[in-house]
């Protein structure tokens, strides 16, 4: 492979323009449900893709691309190649990896920090205005390890969206670790998204682990719900329950 012809950058990107390459191995599906159901972000790593012929191939993680889809998120932290061809394409898939680890998520937002990356910047001040931070720690509220949900979050709503979604947290299940998790972080942001910020009833706040079982069983019940519209219904649903039909606070769901 000649290595003057390829340069690689890290980007986020749709999903949906992600295409399978012919030489990768067979994705397992029981691969997948691992992934799926220990998912951990912090440790899900960048996505090597090949920008070739105006569409993007996977070279490396087509398992993890699996379970991100099958987990409704709309983009992955990328490595873009370019310059490769079919044929060199298919030599960096048989040697990737045999001289390198790959770079987690935390490594390429820190080094987008360092450069003065606008969108890592604005996400980083967004967090710490509402006392998170972001690093490697998943039962620490206040540390925020789901980094491509941020980036998910700003790109399908806003940072405006952001912003509400980590205050609506902060204010309602501070100290609950699960509560800033990946999972919590887009549904909030769904919420947010239809309703702005709503001050949540008590019952909310002293009932998350209610509403988070309520939530997994959703899920588990039928794959085909969209995951963070499950959460949002839910926490619809919570927020409802004991007000009269007429009353000011209750919130109407639309599909």
């Amino acid at each position: 492979m000649n290595k003057k012809t390829t340069a690689q950058k890290f980007a986020y990107i749709p999903l949906a323009k992600i295409e399978p390459s012919k030489y990768q191995r067979v994705t397992k599906s029981a691969q997948v449900d691992s992934i799926v159901k220990n998912f951990d972000e912090a440790k899900l790593g960048a996505l090597t893709v090949s920008s070739r012929d105006d569409l993007y191939f996977i070279v490396d993680g087509a398992h993890r691309l699996s379970a991100l889809r099958t987990l409704n998120y709309t983009h992955a932290l990328c490595e873009i190649l370019t310059g490769l061809t079919f044929e060199q394409e298919s030599d960096y898939f048989m040697r990737q990896g045999q001289d390198n680890r790959p770079l987690k998520p935390i490594d390429l937002f820190s080094a987008g920090i360092i450069a003065g990356d606008g969108k890592c910047l604005k996400i980083d001040a967004i967090v710490r205005a509402n006392n998170f931070h972001i690093g490697f720690a998943y039962k620490d509220f206040y540390q925020i390890g789901a980094i491509q949900t941020l980036f998910t979050i700003v790109d399908d709503y806003g940072y405006e969206v952001l912003d509400g979604a980590l205050r609506l947290i902060s204010g309602t299940w501070a100290g609950i670790a699960k509560a800033s998790g990946g999972e919590c972080l887009l549904g909030t942001a769904e919420f947010v998204h239809r309703y702005g910020i709503v001050e949540l009833n008590e019952r909310v706040s002293d009932s998350f682990s209610a509403l988070w079982h309520e939530y997994k069983e959703s899920t588990r019940r039928s794959q085909t719900i969209k995951a963070r519209k499950c959460f949002c219904r839910i926490l619809v649903d919570f927020h409802n329950k004991g007000l009269g039909s007429r009353s000011k606070h209750r919130l109407q769901w639309e599909d």
